[in-house]
């Protein structure tokens, strides 16, 4: 599955999808959703750079 531009499996996808807020899976869906997300904006910035 594509998720921004990353291909993450659909195992992963489910357990960002299903994870409760107080699990302690939480933080680190949460950090690993940051990076792709980071990653996404940079690769746009750098196709279409604001001046």
């Amino acid at each position: 599955m594509e998720l921004l531009g990353t291909n993450i499996c659909k195992t992963c996808m489910e357990d960002i999808s299903i994870t409760c807020v107080s699990s302690q899976r939480y933080d680190y869906n949460k950090e690993m959703i940051k990076m792709i997300l980071k990653k996404y904006i940079y690769e746009r910035l750098n196709l279409n750079p604001v001046e």
